[in-house]
Order: structure tokens, then C-alpha cells, then sequence
């Protein structure tokens, strides 16, 4: 009797977990995933290649609904919301909340191109020290990739030298790493959401502000800033993060899934931000936008300016230590 027994209680736990197993399988998750670019924008066009890969890839198990243009929020907001578990993931800034060791990449520069950025993003000791800062905020970098190098306009007259940059009153994001580049450099700044930018700056609130090409192209607001200086000053990363409580429910084989998939939305960004930037440079000119590029000796004036901005995230703030930056900048040359 006894071994009849302990046989049914066999069969019903191997029954159970036949059941258990059966009902994860079957499970459906929808992941919200929000940023503030047009659907027209290189960001959202490499969202929805990475939408179609995951959706393949999970046989339809992991769903991906895509929320462009700031429909839920600023990108502070949308942080906190993913960070609240109300939104799955999220691409863009700032950076100090997902991560302050995300200011490695931030130093003014620090990268001549997409492929020293790259260098760095892939690295596997310099994502291990941004992901596991970002854990202990509850948030999981799943990639970075290259948001683009960022350039300084103004309504004002063309910028030639770090001089020039003193008396403007220039819009920025909440990121510590740009204001602290812009007040370095003279000017004085104003954050606000990128969805606010455009009427600030027709209507004279500020008389410039700082983005990649893509960005201003995208918000058109070349239409309101007649000087454009191409100076590459911040290379930003392209972080898609997601909420770490979630993606740690996920089956194993969906977050490998997921992590493959981030890859390939920054591959894909980053071949189709290097083409729309000269597009968007060619129509801007033809728009009569004075875009200038500074020679190798201008362009060093701005570099020892912005020198002492290395010093502050190092010693004062402790962001990340000298050896972290000098890792990062060893990726950053090729060593």
C-alpha cells in the first residue's frame, strides 16, 4: 500500500511540473519599450529591426510594443517609469541614473569616430562596469551603441573659438557631462525636455542648443538656428535598458533572445546614423544653415579648454576612477 502511495505522489509532482512547465511555455510577455525620436529618426527604424528579430526569434512568445516621439514622456519620465516597473525598457538619457560610469563615454573629445566608441561599447570589462552600476539601480543594460557625435548651434554667429562660446545661452538635457562642458566652455545653459526646444529657441528663450546632426535634423530645428558648428565635442552612447526585475523573470533562452537583439538595433543604428548624417548635412546647407568646420589647430583650442572637465568627473565628483578612464581611452585609440 505503502509503495502505491509514495508511486501516486511520484506521478503527481511529475504531473505538476509537466503543467508548470507547459503553462511558462505558453506565456505571452509584452515588452513597452519608449523614446522621445520620430518614427522617421535612425533610432525607431533600428527599434523596429530589433522588434521583428525578437518577435521571430521567440515564435511570437515576447511581444514588442514601440512608443516613439515622447507619446509616453520625457526620457526622465520614462526612466522612472521603467525603473517603476511600469514601463519593460527604454532607450536614451541621462545617463548619471542608469548609470554614472556611462560618463566614461561622455568626456569631451574623447572618441574621433563611431568605430573608437565601438571599441569601447564591446569591450567586455568596460559593459561589465556599466552593467553591474546599473543593476544596483535596477536596471539592466542590455547594449551600447554610438547616439551620435554632438554638435553646437546658435542663432547668434558662427563659433570659431572657445571665446566665441561666452554670452550664449544655450539649451542642454539634464546631463551633468554636457553642462559641465558647457559652462567650462563659457556659456551659460538651460535644461529642458528636447520636445520644448524648438519654440525656446524661435522664440529667442535660448539661442542654441547641442545635438548630433540626426537630432536637429530630426527636431527641425535647423530651422531656427542659422550657425551650426561641427566640432564632434561628445560622442553619447546609445543605451537601451530595460527594467532588471523583469528581465530577470524571463526565461533564459528570451534574454539571450533580447540581448542578441539589442546588438543588432545598435548595429543597425549605427550603419544608418553614419547615412543620415551627411544626408541631413546636405539638406541643412541647401537650407542655408553656415555649418562650420574648425581646423586641427581650432579644434585643439577647444580640446585644452575642456580639459579640466576630465579632472572634475574624476577627482571631484568620483564618477569612475583614473584607471577606468584610462582603459577607456586605451579602447578609444586603438591600443
Amino acid at each position: 500500500m505503502k509503495k502505491v502511495i509514495s508511486l501516486i505522489l511520484v506521478l503527481t509532482l511529475v504531473l505538476s511540473a509537466m503543467l508548470i512547465s507547459g503553462a511558462a511555455a505558453d506565456e505571452t510577455y509584452t515588452i513597452k519599450l519608449g523614446h522621445t525620436m520620430s518614427t522617421s529618426h535612425p533610432r525607431h527604424k533600428a527599434l523596429e529591426e530589433f522588434e521583428k528579430y525578437v518577435e521571430e526569434k521567440t515564435g511570437g512568445k515576447v511581444q514588442i510594443e514601440l512608443y516613439p516621439a515622447a507619446v509616453l514622456g520625457s526620457e526622465p519620465d520614462m526612466q522612472e517609469s521603467m525603473r517603476m516597473g511600469m514601463l519593460e525598457a527604454f532607450v536614451g538619457g541621462p545617463f548619471d541614473t542608469i548609470s554614472k560610469k556611462l560618463n566614461l563615454f561622455l568626456m569631451p573629445f574623447f572618441f574621433d569616430n563611431q568605430e573608437a566608441l565601438m571599441r569601447a561599447a564591446k569591450n567586455e570589462e568596460v559593459f561589465n562596469i556599466i552593467s553591474t552600476d546599473a543593476e544596483a539601480n535596477g536596471l539592466k543594460v542590455l547594449a551600447i551603441g554610438d547616439g551620435g557625435a554632438r554638435q553646437i548651434t546658435n542663432s547668434k554667429h558662427r563659433i570659431v573659438t572657445p571665446e566665441d562660446m561666452k554670452g550664449l545661452k544655450l539649451r542642454t538635457p539634464s546631463i551633468e557631462a554636457i553642462t559641465v562642458c558647457m559652462s567650462t566652455l563659457g556659456a551659460s545653459y538651460i535644461s529642458m525636455p528636447l520636445a520644448d526646444v524648438y519654440m525656446a529657441l524661435k522664440q529667442g528663450t535660448v539661442d542654441g542648443q547641442e545635438n548630433p546632426i540626426a537630432t536637429i535634423y530630426d527636431q527641425k530645428l535647423h530651422e531656427v538656428q542659422k550657425y551650426i558648428l561641427y566640432v564632434n565635442y561628445q560622442y553619447h552612447p546609445e543605451v537601451m535598458t530595460m527594467n532588471a526585475a523583469f528581465y530577470n523573470s524571463l526565461p533564459e533562452e528570451y534574454q539571450k533572445i533580447l540581448s542578441d537583439g539589442a546588438w543588432l538595433f545598435v548595429e543597425t543604428e549605427n550603419k544608418l546614423a553614419l547615412e543620415n548624417t551627411e544626408k541631413c548635412l546636405e539638406e541643412m546647407k541647401a537650407a542655408g544653415c553656415d555649418i562650420y568646420t574648425p581646423t586641427d589647430e581650432e579644434r585643439q583650442a577647444f580640446i585644452d579648454a575642456c580639459a579640466p572637465v576630465y579632472d572634475h568627473f574624476v577627482n571631484e565628483l568620483k564618477y569612475f576612477t583614473q584607471e577606468e578612464l584610462d582603459l577607456v581611452k586605451s579602447l578609444a585609440e586603438g591600443k
